[in-house]
């Protein structure tokens, strides 16, 4: 991308930042605390290697969340190969120091999840759909969808991600029309929608987004949220959801810190977030509901608007009253469980290796096979 197109994009951040500080009740304490010096976003040279050590991605970038680069290339046994060679990136958007190319293909820790996510929901999402996505970070799953179906795309994120995600979905479709707070703030949004493929705005001006909304997606932001902003985001779906429109829920059952681990205190303004306080209405049918994938503390929620009352109260419910989940956290139980998850990962780091060692021909040619099979079939 052009260094006028990224000093653009940066006076647009800018702008937004400025303007969002008179809503600041949508940013939460976790967000403060990786954003608290913003004026690195400034830099263009961070922008272009945002993702570089996670310079300005953390929070929103689980690439390195992985023990080694065996795993990685094993996790590619997850998915089809034909499907891998249509969603994958070609480009390392970024300069993500934790991607692996592998022929010509980046891949890394963070997009196993979202690869898996658009496999589950991609026979749901049709063209001439408005998709909306809350809390995309930096475009990720924004990508694989955009790339594999013919929709309009809505990203609604702060100003942060926002820039973030208007750099990296601008890198890969320089073809696509964005649609960002700048032109928002000359024209409005109102006459707009079918000028654009891709629209990048911050939360304080959703209520201006009238348009009925087939698909809303929601991964693992909710629950950084607090509840009267969860609410005014349940509020604005329930209000603009087709009559059959989509919702992608992907939360944790109780919310635990950015790193994974438990939170030995509550939350702002004394309050534990729990998923089964998420404000469904009635008219909620559940199409999927499950544990994540590779991710037992999330839940994935999936469920289809409908005129008459659904099942939705019926699986908040059950997800309520599963003890196993919503044990009472107390601090010395959360410092025991710290202890156990740190020992557990160290003895599962030992019994890898010592299988590697073992059965490393195994390894070998389920690798061998997978790279054949993506290589074999490359554009």
């Amino acid at each position: 991308m052009l260094k006028e197109k990224i000093y653009d994009l940066i006076e647009v951040y800018k702008k937004a930042s400025l303007d969002s500080k008179k809503h600041d009740n949508f940013r939460s304490l976790q967000w403060d605390k990786h954003y608290e010096k913003n004026n690195k976003f400034l830099n263009t040279d961070n922008l272009i290697n945002f993702r570089k050590n996670q310079v300005l991605s953390k929070g929103l970038d689980d690439a390195m969340n992985l023990q080694n680069k065996l795993n990685l290339i094993e996790a590619l046994d997850y998915f089809e190969s034909s499907f891998l060679r249509r969603t994958l990136p070609e480009k390392n958007i970024g300069n993500s120091n934790f991607s692996e190319n592998f022929l010509g293909y980046y891949f890394d820790y963070g997009i196993i999840h979202h690869l898996k996510w658009f496999e589950i929901i991609e026979k749901y999402i049709f063209s001439e759909m408005n998709v909306m996505e809350i809390g995309g970070g930096f475009g990720s799953l924004a990508r694989i969808i955009i790339q594999n179906t013919n929709t309009k795309y809505f990203l609604i994120d702060l100003p942060e991600a926002n820039l973030l995600s208007n750099y990296y979905l601008q890198s890969f479709f320089p073809q696509k029309k964005i649609f960002n707070y700048k032109n928002f703030k000359e024209t409005g949004i109102t006459d707009q929608i079918d000028k654009f493929d891709i629209f990048i705005l911050p939360p304080h001006v959703l209520e201006k987004i009238e348009i009925p909304i087939n698909f809303v997606i929601n991964t693992r932001s909710f629950m950084e949220m607090d509840l009267n902003v969860i609410r005014k985001y349940f509020d604005y779906i329930q209000k603009h959801i087709t009559s059959d429109g989509f919702f992608l829920n992907i939360n944790r059952y109780v919310e635990t810190n950015v790193d994974g681990q438990l939170f030995e205190t509550k939350f702002s303004k004394g309050e534990w977030r729990y998923l089964y306080q998420y404000p469904y209405d009635d008219f909620w049918k559940v199409k999927i509901s499950e544990k994540s994938f590779l991710q037992p503390q999330i839940h994935f929620l999936f469920t289809q608007r409908s005129s008459t009352k659904g099942d939705i109260m019926n699986e908040i419910n059950r997800i309520k009253t599963d003890k196993k989940i919503y044990t009472p956290y107390s601090t010395p139980k959360i410092k025991f469980l710290l202890i156990y998850f740190k020992i557990k990962r160290i003895s599962w780091l030992i019994i890898k290796k010592i299988s590697v060692f073992i059965i490393g021909k195994k390894y070998i040619k389920k690798i061998a096979k997978i790279l054949y099979n993506i290589a074999v079939h490359k554009k």
